[in-house]
């Protein structure tokens, strides 16, 4: 079987990378967006993922869109190439996307980031899901959609395999010396991007300032800063660096400002007790996936596949339309992990029901249902 990925080179995501790997051993795989958009080779799946990072004209309208406004980021014109291609390599090979989002972050409000997925599902073949709660999303938000070969694609929940291939020989103790916390504290890490202006940032600090946990530490691997609105460059990053400073002299707070080495991802995840996802209206988070495979208690929303899979796995939630609830998720979170069974059982289950051989074999399943 022949696989084209039609994505841009994402070499720093260890979702494709580890999936790709396992599918390239029952597969010929062919990694190329030139290919698909060039209209070149035969195969017999075309497996998509993320639209916006489809090639980089693309992902630049995205960016642009975000930096500049609407009226220079996606168009008609560009979408109506993406459905020219969609359309070429529909009457040649099956069509597989993987829902990762619901629509692009950043861009949710934006009416032609709804149009090109929408294009992108109307050509499809097969559409996997990580968790049952997105193909009912999906269901209802497509509802009205017109199918190109005139019914809906096939559905099916493959789980985000697990992060089994990423460093994890750091213990606990050595871990929190690296990052000078106290070997008592209780800690609450947040790992990964910060988004969404102001309301993640304000997410996190309020559910951790209001959450009632003794000795409690908030670790963060890249804070998301707000600089001052000021009109004196220097004022304004003065006003940062002071910033800075409070932070790193509180003891109840340990913030990290750069990107994190894959490397060094085991540092935080092994000197934390609990994992907060600080989203709200989110349909997954590969943050569940992580902080599951070593073996953490996971705090986030009660929002499509994170809320069904945070609570089909016993770990706490909290309700999006009032953030308030984060505080007593944390608590709870903190209880479990001093309960000690949550965070085991986590582990136990990503492991052995996630691996990226398995997932991997579900992939080879749903291209071979496609292709009968």
């Amino acid at each position: 079987m022949r696989v084209l990925i039609a994505q841009i080179p994402m070499p720093e995501n260890r979702f494709l990378i580890d999936l790709n790997t396992e599918i390239a051993r029952q597969c010929t795989i062919h990694h190329s967006s030139d290919d698909f958009w060039q209209m070149r080779g035969d195969f017999d799946i075309v497996h998509l993922h993320f639209p916006e990072h489809l090639t980089y004209e693309i992902e630049r309208a995205y960016f642009q869109g975000l930096e500049r406004g609407p009226q220079y980021g996606l168009q008609d014109a560009l979408i109506a190439q993406v459905e020219e291609r969609l359309k070429y390599w529909s009457a040649r090979a099956r069509l597989v996307v993987t829902r990762h989002v619901l629509l692009p972050h950043d861009a949710v409000e934006d009416p032609q980031w709804e149009k090109m997925y929408e294009t992108f599902y109307r050509y499809a073949d097969g559409v996997a899901h990580f968790a049952n709660a997105s193909i009912t999303e999906f269901q209802e938000r497509y509802r009205n959609t017109e199918w190109h070969r005139g019914y809906p694609p096939l559905h099916v929940v493959i789980p985000h395999q697990n992060y089994a291939s990423l460093p994890n020989q750091i213990s606990r103790a050595d871990a929190r010396k690296k990052l000078g916390i106290s070997q008592n504290a209780q800690v609450l890490l947040v790992f990964g991007a910060i988004r969404s202006g102001d309301t993640e940032r304000n997410l996190i600090l309020q559910a951790f300032q209001n959450a009632h946990v003794p000795g409690k530490v908030l670790l963060v691997s890249r804070w998301r800063e707000k600089l001052a609105k000021v009109r004196w460059i220097r004022l304004k990053y003065w006003i940062r660096d002071l910033t800075r400073l409070y932070y790193r002299l509180h003891p109840a707070y340990c913030f990290n400002y750069s990107f994190v080495r894959e490397e060094d991802a085991q540092i935080y995840l092994n000197a934390c007790d609990v994992l907060l996802i600080p989203r709200l209206k989110v349909l997954n988070s590969g943050n569940i996936t992580l902080g599951l495979t070593f073996g953490k208690v996971v705090v986030g929303p009660d929002s499509w596949d994170v809320g069904e899979l945070l609570k089909e796995t016993g770990n706490p939630t909290f309700d999006p339309e009032h953030p308030e609830t984060a505080a007593t998720a944390v608590e709870q979170g903190f209880r479990l992990a001093q309960q000690g069974t949550i965070g085991p059982r986590n582990q136990q289950r990503a492991l052995t029901e996630w691996s990226a051989a398995q997932c991997g074999d579900l992939y080879v399943d749903l291209f071979r249902a496609v292709l009968k």
